[in-house]
């Protein structure tokens, strides 16, 4: 047996020691703790809390009522009217009549299924009928009788379960529905889903009750069998069962799905790789398919593509990559020849706003300002000629509403830095857009009157040399520009993610702990293009964790940033980042809170992480790269994991992995685990656990020696007793069987 390190000795013996999963946190090398209000300046925490909502307040306008020569709206408490033609804004009252209405029609019917999971009634169009998945089945409910019958029930000895899906599809795919009504009721479409080949994982629950429980999930993990989904219609009027016919592939996606206005079952369809997507149109009569659109990429393809019909039931607008940014074509279900580009841009599309048929004009925005994350509008005609950009570049534009006229438009106005405020547009004869009046403007010195700094838009260049990339910067309150301050990397940094959205944000409360917090956009993340978006296929937490520091060692040349005292903190996939970041750069990042990371991809499901590094067997050497557990004994910085025992997402495995890989390297680190906690975390622990630690790595506790175990002068006795009044922070002892370091003590180098 190992013996027991002498300074554990005296923890040991003098009884300071909680059991769980094996590392040290207490005694004299251990973290300082407590509740989160206990912290130095916590209380200038809730102060910043209390004015940060105001900051940026005002900016807005609602309830909107047009005539053809003014625009009646309400900001704040008040109403105002604004004559179009001049842009003169006078008081007003509120408008006779009824106050619009919202369109409820195509609002859910049923309750939401919960994150990852699917519904498990469906109501009819005429809402006398609703479809009824159960004990692996289909059943048909009449709502006024209460009376069910059969629709496909769950054969003895099959594994084929019908109406529903699995925990993958729900996640990834955004699958929230398994059963599909047509419009006019006549069909019903569900899932015929087989699971059986996909390896369970044996979730446990109850940890903090006399026994645990087993909670079973189907979770393929990159390269396990995967799930094999069909279609099944069933024709209520004569109760034929139909067969969709998606393809002679087994292992592909079926998700999507939806009636086209012409009774034509729509899916999505893709290979296993992801890399190919095809649009499919079933006729539910026969179940054969056909193929509308195909997009392939080199990498990966998007799996959501922008589809929007006209009214006709046929066009549609819909988004390509082909030229390696999102554009927008219009084409046609009755014939998949037709193509008509609308958009030619270098810069992704964003959304589509609003089709107007009655000028054959599409309204849209895309990400063409010089700052990529501004958000601008545009306008093209339905055969692809006239295409403009109607909002100047210096702002991110959203929320537009237009005049029934189509004359005037009012839209909002914002950046990352600068409060919004709501524009009225008048267009010209040329159909350029001219500003009118500004009906709402948040207060411009929001920050200024409480003392704040403006938080900062900065750009650098990434890792490669060559990408340009931006980040966010907030500043404590009182900010002094002769002082040094410590610095926090907020992220997550994954795919289809964007820190900096264009949209205004006052920042966490927490800076006022005394440090500096910054957010960055790496490549791989979203909103730029396919290139960028591709930069980390097949090595996730490589090129994404290279311009994080790269965005660091930038802020850092800042006379006013410690450069001594960095550190990472992220959840999920920005707890895999914080975790890869000490890893990686120890001698930029002092410490990391990671929670619910990733910590080997191949932990993580098939449909995510194959999208983006395909499988272990065509890319070891990807996974090995951006696997932590295989890193972790080359840990030099402070390390801090956090885990829901009942994370069905995250799998708790992910950090019980990399936490046996430092025992059994006898490397520190620290951890708090959370018995009944999923993959969000919602105890008041997890904020104060983690900036405690923070707070003690980064320099930013006033006493801490007040917080810590002080050694004794000498070695105790064994029957000497530890003075009641001791202050005492409870070590946690290791799992049998594995050795552990003691904890570097508070200000030690990494």
């Amino acid at each position: 047996m190992r013996p027991t390190p002498p300074r554990l000795t005296k923890v040991l013996r003098a009884g300071w020691y909680v059991i769980l999963f094996g590392l040290i946190a207490g005694g004299p090398w251990g973290n300082a703790g407590g509740k989160f209000k206990d912290l130095p300046n916590a209380e200038k925490v809730d102060e910043l809390a209390a004015i940060l909502p105001e900051i940026g307040r005002g900016g807005k306008i609602r309830e909107l009522t047009w005539t053809p020569s003014s625009l009646t709206f309400h900001r704040g408490d008040n109403w105002y009217t604004v004559e179009l033609a001049s842009g003169v804004i006078t008081s007003s009252s509120k408008p006779e009549g009824d106050a619009p209405v919202t369109d409820k029609s195509k609002w859910p019917k049923d309750p939401s299924p919960g994150r990852s999971k699917q519904r498990t009634q469906a109501t009819s169009p005429d809402g006398n009928s609703k479809a009824i998945h159960r004990d692996g089945g289909v059943y048909l409910e009449n709502i006024e009788t209460k009376t069910q019958k059969p629709v496909m029930e769950m054969k003895a000895g099959e594994n084929i379960q019908y109406g529903t899906a699995d925990w993958v599809y729900g996640e990834e795919l955004d699958q929230s529905d398994a059963m599909w009504w047509s419009n006019d009721g006549k069909f019903l479409a569900f899932y015929a889903f087989d699971d059986s080949q996909v390896p369970k994982y044996e979730l446990l629950k109850g940890w903090d009750a006399l026994r645990t429980t087993n909670a079973p999930m189907w979770y393929p993990k990159p390269g396990d069998a995967n799930p094999i989904a069909g279609l099944m219609v069933f024709e209520v009027a004569t109760g034929r069962m139909i067969t969709v016919d998606v393809g002679d592939e087994r292992d592909q996606y079926i998700y999507g799905i939806r009636w086209s206005d012409h009774n034509e079952l729509l899916y999505f369809r893709t290979n296993r790789r992801q890399n190919s997507l095809d649009l499919v149109a079933a006729n539910p009569t026969t179940g054969a398919s056909r193929v509308i659109v195909n997009e392939t990429q080199d990498t990966w393809q998007d799996n959501h593509p922008l589809l929007k019909f006209l009214a006709d039931g046929d066009r549609f607008v819909w988004s390509s990559e082909k030229n390696g940014f999102n554009n927008l074509e219009l084409r046609k279900l009755s014939d998949a020849q037709f193509v008509q580009p609308l958009t030619r841009h270098t810069c992704p599309v964003v959304d589509i706003v609003q089709i107007d048929e009655a000028t054959s004009q599409l309204w849209y925005r895309a990400n063409s300002a010089a700052t990529p994350m501004l958000a601008q509008i545009h306008r093209v005609n339905l055969d692809g000629t006239s295409e403009q950009q109607l909002t100047d570049g210096a702002s991110h534009w959203s929320g537009l509403q237009r005049s029934p006229d189509g004359k005037f438009f009012i839209a909002t106005a914002e950046t990352p830095t600068t409060p919004p405020r709501t524009v009225l547009f008048a267009l010209d004869e040329h159909n350029a857009a001219q500003q009118i009046a500004t009906l709402a403007a948040a207060p411009a010195d929001g920050f200024v009157k409480n003392n704040l700094r403006q938080p900062e838009l900065f750009t650098f260049t990434a890792a490669d040399g060559v990408t340009a990339l931006w980040g966010e910067l907030f500043f404590p309150p009182d900010f002094d520009a002769t002082k040094k301050y410590p610095l926090l990397i907020d992220v997550y940094g994954g795919p289809s993610s964007q820190a900096i959205t264009g949209r205004f944000d006052a920042g966490s409360p927490d800076r006022a702990l005394g440090l500096l917090i910054a957010k960055i956009d790496n490549r791989g993340t979203q909103g730029r293009g396919k290139a960028f978006e591709s930069a980390t296929y097949l090595k996730l937490c490589g090129a994404d964790i290279d311009d994080q520091a790269a965005g660091v060692k930038t802020l850092s040349l800042r006379p006013y940033v410690d450069a001594s005292h960095v550190a990472m903190k992220g959840h999920s996939y920005g707890g895999t980042m914080s975790a890869m970041a000490v890893l990686r750069y120890p001698d930029i990042f002092c410490a990391g809170v990671a929670g619910a990371p990733v910590t080997d991809w191949r932990n993580y499901d098939t449909i995510y992480t194959e999208r983006y590094m395909r499988t272990p067997k065509e890319n070891p050497d990807g996974y090995d790269a951006g696997s932590a557990v295989k890193l972790a004994p080359t840990l030099k910085s402070h390390l801090l994991l956090i885990h829901g025992l009942v994370d069905d997402n995250v799998h708790p495995s992910n950090t019980l992995q990399m936490a046996k890989a430092m025992q059994d390297a006898e490397v520190p680190f620290e951890m708090m685990i959370f018995p009944d906690s999923d993959h969000g975390i919602h105890s008041p622990a997890y904020k104060a656990k983690a900036w405690w630690f923070l707070a003690e790595h980064l320099g930013l506790l006033l006493e801490v020696a007040e917080n810590k175990i002080k050694p004794p002068a000498s070695v105790p006795n064994e029957s000497a007793s530890v003075p009641p009044s001791t202050p005492v922070t409870p070590a946690i002892a290791p799992t049998s069987g594995s050795s552990v370091t003691p904890t570097q003590p508070a200000g030690a180098t990494p």
